[in-house]
């Protein structure tokens, strides 16, 4: 019982964090969300919100980062970067929660005194980069080109979740993934 809340905590901060930021997220909508009375929290996350963060970040990157794995070990560059693309797009803009990334939301949310929760996020994103780095590069691409294309990729995946919340729809993922495709046959 006491793991399913802790876990429940943990995807309802990922939503939360997603939809509104994690500067704005309080661990009273985490418990209103999880179900949950407030004392708990401190049970489950002694170190305050910092700790949830962490954990929402572990979350993510155990989930987003080996589905990038799977998608760039069986498919060329382009099929790779449509899926991981297109995944991005069913996973980070439906849900009843306006796009987003947890893990943006983590790195834009730190404050100076949080550098082990931008250095977590930046991990993330450099894990995600590495499989298609290295789909690139089994595909003929010279190490360098290949991390600066894998760095647009996630960049551009960013990005576009950025102009999907902007603009209420989902067509920047789409442009993105033309713009990257064009570039990945240059």
């Amino acid at each position: 019982m006491a793991r399913d809340t802790r876990a429940r905590m943990i995807r309802h901060a990922t939503l939360l964090f997603r939809g509104q930021g994690y500067a704005a997220t309080g661990f009273r909508e985490v418990v209103a969300k999880a179900g949950t009375h407030r004392g708990v929290i401190y049970h489950h996350f002694p170190r305050g919100k910092t700790e949830l963060a962490e954990e929402v970040l572990a979350f993510i990157d155990g989930t987003v980062g080996p589905a990038i794995e799977a998608v760039c070990a069986s498919q060329a560059p382009i099929p790779a970067m449509h899926a991981i693309l297109g995944g991005a797009k069913l996973a980070m803009t439906g849900g009843g929660y306006p796009p987003g990334c947890p893990v943006a939301a983590v790195a834009l949310g730190a404050g100076p005194d949080d550098p082990d929760l931008l250095a977590a996020a930046g991990a993330s994103f450099r894990r995600w980069a590495r499989p298609f780095q290295e789909c690139l590069q089994r595909n003929g691409i010279d190490e360098t080109d290949a991390a600066n294309l894998a760095t647009l990729l996630i960049a551009g995946l960013e990005g576009a979740l950025v102009l999907c919340r902007t603009e209420g729809n989902t067509d920047p993922l789409d442009r993105v993934a033309a713009g990257l495709a064009r570039a990945l046959k240059a």
